[in-house]
């Protein structure tokens, strides 16, 4: 298909499914996202006109009308008369290449659902922002983009060609937003808080957080937490300066975390119960292998609460007590949201944040006062 059948596939489609009022995209702007001249997208907008699709007013714009045509002479309802918006949709998937597995069964899941209803998904993984504005610039406007950049720094110049190619953006996760983008995603102050209280009560005098210097706006929200639970006289004593690990998750995060928590329980041998909150660990049963080569016993010589996805097996190695959130509800979230956009496109954007929960494990000794 050319650019110019490309253009008028795109207008015919938006103008079917266009409320009455909503204003057509300008001539400029149809000029650099399908790379075509003036003189061809102004045709292809007098041929809307001469269907009726669109009204031109000098001074004001070119609106959609009301009285909308599919062929056949049918009317076509609008996208807010059907509460499900079951019209078929274009979905592009831009993920950051990367090994996180919660990230591959996110999107996998999403894909799934989204395909089921009859929508259209289109996956694309990069490494370099600079090729992917290229490959952006090739491809057609598209009805949604669910953007999942793991934990990488997303230039501003790779957001502008997004926004080119859709008006609909949704954020895999709490690292992104802004103006005109929605983001679904998790704080870990809540579980840090929730993970401090459950070692408290269980005895244990000599609590450390391992976590990535990373920055990132969830990772920040738990260290904040964690700052400020530090400073109460309550958990003074018991709270220990955050150990962070320079460097995002990767195939030797947990050897890092685990050196790290050697040279801590070092420095800590006059506490009777030690224990520790650890988020970003993947393999859980490969990071409890480590520490026992480091002759820490799990929960004997130290306890351990993981911070992560509560419903991926491999996270918590089907022994670790997780405290996070889940990729179903990620999934359900990030659906959710899209499908909610496409019926109110002008409710405010902003940052949805999941529910928090618990996975029992056998991570977490009890001691006694005195024990």
């Amino acid at each position: 298909m050319g650019e110019t059948s490309k253009l008028q596939a795109y207008l015919r489609s938006v103008a079917l499914a266009a409320e009455e009022g909503d204003r057509l995209p300008t001539v400029r702007k149809l000029m650099r996202d399908f790379s075509l001249s003036q003189q061809v997208v102004q045709r292809a907008i007098n041929d809307l006109k001469t269907e009726g699709l669109i009204d031109a007013h000098v001074g004001r714009g070119t609106f959609f009308t009301k009285n909308k045509r599919a062929e056949g002479g049918e009317s076509v309802p609008s996208p807010s008369s059907n509460k499900h918006d079951n019209a078929p949709r274009s979905v592009i998937m831009l993920r950051r290449s990367s090994s996180n597995l919660r990230g591959r069964v996110v999107l996998e899941s999403l894909q799934h659902r989204l395909n089921s209803d009859g929508h259209v998904t289109l996956e694309v993984g990069y490494s370099d922002p600079e090729h992917a504005k290229q490959v952006l610039h090739t491809l057609p406007r598209f009805d949604a983009c669910i953007v999942q950049n793991s934990f990488d720094i997303m230039p501003v110049e790779m957001i502008s060609a997004i926004r080119r190619k859709t008006d609909t953006i949704i954020v895999d996760g709490a690292w992104l937003v802004g103006t005109d983008i929605d983001a679904v995603g998790f704080e870990w102050g809540q579980s840090v808080e929730t993970a401090v209280r459950r070692l408290v009560s269980s005895g244990h005098d000599c609590i450390h957080y391992v976590t990535t210097a990373s920055f990132f706006l969830a990772n920040e929200m738990g260290l904040h937490r964690w700052r400020n639970l530090r400073k109460t006289a309550e958990l003074a004593d018991v709270i220990r300066r955050e150990l962070k690990i320079a460097k995002l998750p990767a195939k030797d995060y947990e050897e890092a975390v685990v050196a790290a928590l050697v040279s801590a329980m070092s420095e800590s041998h006059n506490y009777r119960a030690p224990a520790a909150l650890v988020w970003g660990v993947e393999d859980g049963a490969r990071f409890k292998s480590l520490l026992e080569q480091e002759g820490l016993a799990v929960p004997a010589d130290l306890s351990v609460i993981l911070l992560g996805r509560t419903d991926l097996d491999s996270e918590t190695g089907g022994f670790f007590q997780m405290i996070g959130y889940t990729t179903t509800d990620q999934v359900d979230g990030l659906y959710d949201r899209l499908i909610e956009r496409w019926q109110k496109r002008k409710e405010p954007y902003g940052l949805r944040l999941l529910a928090m929960r618990e996975r029992e494990g056998l991570s977490v000794g009890t001691h006694r006062s005195g024990e």
